[in-house]
Parts: structure tokens; sequence; C-alpha cells
């Protein structure tokens, strides 16, 4: 059985990933607007310089960042 204090905690974390699920919504969202751009100007889905940029922000969370550029470019090249 869960103590208060660790009911609270989980209350608090719920929060977060709900916020964190808007936050992904958004990046794919604007990700989808940059293939839309970048399929109109002929331009490759994959940018290695943007992709190493973003990365290197990222610090420990490199994996996590690894992922949403995956679904970045996946995103990308499922435009028709």
């Amino acid at each position: 059985m869960a103590t208060p204090k660790i009911e609270d905690l989980r209350r608090r974390i719920d929060q977060i990933d709900e916020e964190i699920i808007k936050l992904i919504t958004k990046r794919l969202e604007l990700c989808r607007e940059i293939g839309k751009l970048k399929k109109a100007y002929n331009i490759p889905v994959v940018d290695k310089g943007r992709e190493q940029q973003v990365l290197e922000r990222a610090g420990p969370y490199r994996e996590v960042f690894e992922i949403l550029i995956l679904l970045c470019k996946e995103v990308q090249r499922r435009l028709k």
C-alpha cells in the first residue's frame, strides 16, 4: 500500500507525463510542417548536422532524443 506522499508524487509524475505527451505532439506537428517544406523544395529528410546539434543539447537524455529524431524522420517520410 502506497503512502499519501507516494500517491502525491505519482500524481505529479502523471501531470508531467501529460505535459511531455503534449510537447511531443507539438514537436511532431512541427516535424510534419518541416517535412512538407522539405518535400516542396526537394530537400532530403535527413539533416545530420541538425541531428547532431539536437543530440549535443540532449546531454544525459541523448537516447530519448535519438528516439524523437527517429519519430520525426518517420513522420517526414510518410508525407505524400
